[in-house]
């Protein structure tokens, strides 16, 4: 299985320069104001969505899945894999918006405390899994083609509402104070909705991919 994500890191180096190059434009972006500092934690998302749909369609166009399905890691393997590497681009992805957001408030380019940048990054952490969660099965299932289009209006419903809900913060929009228990627990229940979402989402795709024919 290590082996299967080696291979994932391998592939996917040529797309490293696409994914600098989002952190390049929606940083400038944000430190010349177009949008909230705060909406950065949105790329967690974003790579957390498109690493892995990347990976998966690469090897549908390369008929790798053929060949992995006899190989010693078997198909349990094949989907072990994918779901690992995931959490290894969640984890990059996720260190490196923290370290750009809580950079910025040092510098003093965002006003949020270095915390509440972490704070941000992880809670786009928890939004990204859960999205890989639907996501992941539902590839496994149709194909990096045909759930393309699913995969595309669930990241912009997403990270549309991030950008809304960034304006609408920066601009002193009114809005609805939710209960004061419910803001504090709130990033432990993403954090549990996000991980048993993500287990569970691993066990329907095994069952997926172990009936799947080639």
């Amino acid at each position: 299985m290590k082996g299967l994500v080696y291979k994932d890191i391998l592939a996917m180096r040529r797309l490293a320069g696409t994914y600098l190059l989002f952190f390049l434009v929606y940083g400038g972006l944000s430190v010349a104001g177009v949008f909230d500092i705060s909406v950065l934690g949105g790329m967690v998302v974003l790579l957390g969505a498109m690493v892995p749909m990347s990976s998966i369609s690469m090897d549908d166009a390369s008929g790798w899945a053929r060949f992995a399905v006899a190989s010693p890691t078997g198909r349990r393997g094949i989907v072990s894999g994918k779901y690992l590497f995931t959490l290894l681009a969640l984890v990059v992805s996720t260190v490196l918006v923290g370290l750009l957001l809580m950079g910025f408030s040092l510098l003093g380019i965002s006003e949020n405390r270095p915390i509440d940048c972490l704070l941000i990054t992880l809670c786009c952490t928890g939004v990204a899994l859960l999205i890989d969660a639907v996501l992941l099965p539902l590839t496994f299932q149709f194909g990096a083609e045909k759930a393309r289009i699913l995969n595309t209006i669930l990241f912009a419903a997403v990270f549309g509402s991030i950008v809304l809900l960034g304006g609408a913060v920066s601009n002193e929009l009114s809005l609805p104070a939710p209960p004061a228990w419910l803001i504090s627990a709130l990033p432990v229940l993403l954090g549990l909705a996000a991980i048993i979402g993500f287990f569970i989402s691993y066990c329907i795709s095994q069952g997926i991919y172990a009936k799947k024919e080639f």
